[in-house]
């Protein structure tokens, strides 16, 4: 847990790597407490990666990594996939980060101890950690207020009741009302004559979390870890423009439970362990339609959703020699989704077996292979209800499901903490189709049980270079990702279906620089230049840009460090003009170049307390797509209070 009696003031989104040219980094709190934050927020300020964003606190929130989308990018809490049986990204509005010990960010794969399936790279929040030394309890309060009746509360506890025993639990609470104002278009998306200020309504956001970890030491040598986290959300959905909603709101439910058993080392070579996760989750959206203007003739109370059950058992083994490292994990999962509300009632069932590992073999202090794959086989299962293919037909069995194959191959340059490093790596990877792709259940969604795997090669070329001290670090990357098969929803009328008929070339270097040049300063610099283009067989898409990824996209970050335990920092984001959801690259849905701008001051008067003044969006920018129904909130101010015991 992080110690506030360090006088030295660690400034935003300094990311640490565990090697000079890996494709790993880590986030720490200090990147977002205080910061008024979100996740994609925080994540996005890295190169190579891109974040949307619709709307104030708790809103919908995604990221995609070196122009491969968000829906392929695997979002896990402590290792355990947060994606669901939707087939779309996961959602990041609704981690708080409160709750969060660090951010891992792994932008060239998916690991093996995450199973290794997944084209885009992966992303796993890790809840607080129970490792405390001292028998004496530690722990933190953190407090604040802003904007449009923003607040935030979080209370974490760590304990070591003997040796032996550790606990650590965190409690968290966070609301917005998120009345911000907004330009309405009063209907008439193409006349700025008639537009007119409006606020935000029915768009409220509360959300409560917590998460524990318990550590046990046995006599044999062997240690449990038991760990869960759980969430409940409540968020009104406010609809579109001059169409809001009154009384629509949007529920979520998630808890996950898992054990783990690390046993004694084996001849100082080989560690096994073996674990079972648990996880809950539940999903609902209701509506009742005479009291809202949303623009349908529905006359009649709307509740539907999903609720999902999944279990997950593995086993691992870490062998480690002198210059010789392998892993080898083997995993099952279970998952089941139900209707709940007014849908009709089905079931959808997926069961899997996967087989995923790495070896690395250093045949220098300087030179290093590395090697990582996996297999995955599934099965699903249809448990009842109509699952249509068309108007006319339905299926009433699932479609037998092929073995899936990936893996990657990389070279490694440079010592640990070596004044240069580098890698090189080549893989593929692949996303296998979600349950609701397959076999969709809502209303309007049509099934495609024949969907293929999505597919990717990716080439990786990375240099890290450092000057004495560390004191300044630059790394630049090279990659090319070539992505097959994607699915792509197809609308006509009212009704959707999912079709492979994706494919797109993205090229792009990442460019970053950290640097303190001297004791009151630092600095970061971060690039990103990309050829993000689509190039399936449909001449309206072939060539454009691919949606929500701009060709340029910059952050900078400046840190003071002051007299009398004060520090001041500033942040400028810049992208350029992105396409939102349109894939015909029309001029209506063309979002122009967007530059946003934040300040902090800190404050840090006794050795366990910390005040913090910030300021996001200080240009106000609030520019959205005439596709995009959710404003940005304008210009936001953030009181914190953050007292450590």
């Amino acid at each position: 847990m992080q110690d506030l009696g360090v006088s030295q003031v660690e400034s935003y989104a300094i990311a640490e790597t565990e090697n000079p040219g890996t494709d790993y980094m880590e986030i720490t709190p200090s990147a977002w407490e205080g910061m008024g934050l979100s996740a994609s927020e925080v994540i996005s300020s890295l190169s190579g990666i891109q974040g949307y964003k619709q709307g104030g606190m708790g809103s919908f929130q995604t990221v995609s990594i070196r122009g491969i989308a968000a829906r392929n990018v695997l979002i896990c809490i402590d290792g355990i996939p947060l994606n669901d049986a939707g087939g779309g990204a996961a959602d990041l509005g609704a981690i708080d980060l409160n709750n969060i010990e660090r951010i891992e960010v792994y932008k060239d794969r998916v690991p093996a101890k995450f199973g290794g399936a997944g084209i885009g790279g992966a992303i796993n929040f890790v809840t607080k950690d129970a490792l405390h030394s001292g028998k004496t309890p530690k722990g933190r309060v953190i407090a604040s207020y802003g904007s449009h009746n923003t607040f935030e509360g979080s209370a974490q506890v760590s304990a070591g009741f003997k040796d032996s025993m550790q606990f650590s639990a965190t409690a968290s609470m966070r609301h917005s009302d998120n009345d911000y104002e907004f330009d309405n278009r009063n209907g008439t998306l193409y006349n700025d004559e008639d537009d007119f200020r409006d606020r935000r309504r029915n768009a409220e956001f509360t959300e409560y979390s917590g998460s524990f970890q318990y550590r046990m030491l046995h006599g044999n040598g062997a240690f449990s870890i038991l760990s869960a986290s759980a969430l409940h959300t409540q968020a009104g959905n406010p609809g579109m423009e001059d169409l809001q909603t009154y009384v629509a709101e949007f529920t979520g439910d998630m808890a996950q439970v898992a054990y783990r058993l690390e046993f004694p080392t084996i001849a100082d070579v080989l560690l096994l362990t073996a674990g079972v996760t648990g996880k809950f989750e539940k999903n609902m959206s209701s509506s009742y339609y005479p009291l809202d203007k949303i623009g349908f003739p529905s006359n009649y109370f709307s509740e539907y959703g999903l609720a999902g059950y999944r279990a997950i058992p593995e086993i691992s083994a870490n062998l480690l020699l002198d210059k010789f490292e392998a892993y080898l994990r083997l995993a099952g999962s279970a998952e089941l989704w139900e209707s709940r509300g007014s849908l009709e009632s089905f079931g959808l069932n997926r069961f899997a077996g996967s087989i995923a590992g790495n070896a690395e073999y250093c045949f220098t202090d300087w030179f290093s292979l590395f090697a990582e794959g996996n297999i995955l086989k599934t099965y699903d299962d249809i448990g009842g209800g109509q699952v249509m293919t068309t108007g006319l037909e339905t299926v009433d069995e699932a479609t037998q499901r092929d073995l899936s194959l990936a893996g990657m191959v990389q070279a490694k340059f440079g010592k640990k903490n070596s004044w240069i490093g580098g890698n090189v790596s080549f893989g593929r990877f692949y996303r296998k189709p979600q349950l609701m792709e397959l076999y969709g259940v809502y209303p309007g969604l049509l099934s495609n049980p024949t969907l293929k795997d999505e597919s990717a090669l990716r080439f990786v070329a990375g240099l890290s270079l450092a000057t004495p001290k560390n004191r300044s670090v630059l790394r630049a990357t090279y990659f090319e990702n070539h992505v097959e098969n994607g699915i792509y929803w197809v609308t006509t009328a009212y009704l959707m279906k999912a079709f492979n008929i994706d494919k797109a070339l993205i090229r792009g270097v990442e460019l970053e620089l950290e640097s303190r040049p001297v004791k009151f300063f630092q600095a970061v610099l971060r690039g990103t230049i990309q050829n993000p283009r689509d190039e399936g067989a449909s001449k309206a898409y072939n060539g454009n840009l691919l949606p929500g990824e701009p060709v340029h996209s910059y952050f900078a970050e400046g840190t003071f460090f002051l007299p009398y335990n004060l520090s001041a920092m500033f942040q400028a984001t810049y992208r350029t003009r992105i396409f939102i959801s349109d894939r015909t690259n029309s001029s209506s849905s063309l979002q122009p170049p967007v530059a946003r701008y934040n300040a902090s001051l800190a404050w840090q008067p006794w050795q366990k307390t910390k005040l913090m003044f910030t300021v996001d969006n200080i240009s106000d920018e609030t520019y959205r797509s005439i596709y995009t129904p959710y404003p940005a909130p304008g210009r936001e101010y953030r009181f914190t209070l953050i007292q450590g015991f």
